[in-house]
């Protein structure tokens, strides 16, 4: 029983010392601008999914990818703004295709390959009001994740010790101008 106990205890701790070769997601660079009271952003990232993650698609686990920005003032690093967006992948086995859809949005695209998918969502466009923000300049805050809380309840533990289910990007920062436009 003992024995039994340090192996398991041993291959958690291998697979928690395990790193990914590379960083699955990858942000390379935020565009910012301000147009009619609207900050507008385009992120530009590198999406790879490790090979269990394309795995767990094929056998119809869905997939939620999630984009975090965070807006905050420079001086006082107070945070003024948060929005999350997030992007659900699927595999349709039936038609052979995967299925993209963005929360809150109605629309449903289909991709033959996922590398045309990950290749959509290298470009991420979006809008938020700013005409409440006072004149100042503003830092534009950015990662994007796997949301390993929207996976099936009995892989949440295992994918938890996985460095082969560690897709996040690391933080990344963007200096954004005047809220009024300069």
């Amino acid at each position: 029983m003992q024995a039994r106990l340090l192996l398991l205890a041993s291959l958690l701790i291998t697979g928690c010392a395990q790193r990914a070769d590379e960083q699955l997601f990858e942000l390379e660079q935020a565009e910012t601008s301000w147009k009619n009271g609207q900050l507008n952003v385009t992120v530009h990232q590198k999406l790879k999914l490790s090979s269990e993650a394309k795995e767990a698609l094929v056998h119809g686990v869905p997939l939620t990818l999630q984009l975090d920005l965070v807006i905050t003032n420079i001086g006082g690093r107070t945070v003024v703004r948060k929005h999350t967006s997030s992007y659900e992948i699927r595999y349709l086995p039936l038609i052979n295709d995967y299925q993209l859809s963005r929360q809150g949005a109605m629309e449903i695209r289909t991709f033959p390959r996922l590398r045309h998918l990950l290749a959509e969502l290298s470009t991420i466009k979006l809008s938020f009001s700013g005409s409440d923000l006072p004149e100042g300049s503003y830092r534009l805050m950015a990662r994007m994740h796997l949301d390993q809380k929207k996976m099936p309840p009995p892989m949440r533990l295992p994918i938890l010790f996985s460095a082969q289910w560690r897709h996040d990007s690391n933080w990344k920062e963007w200096q954004v101008g005047s809220a009024n436009g300069s």
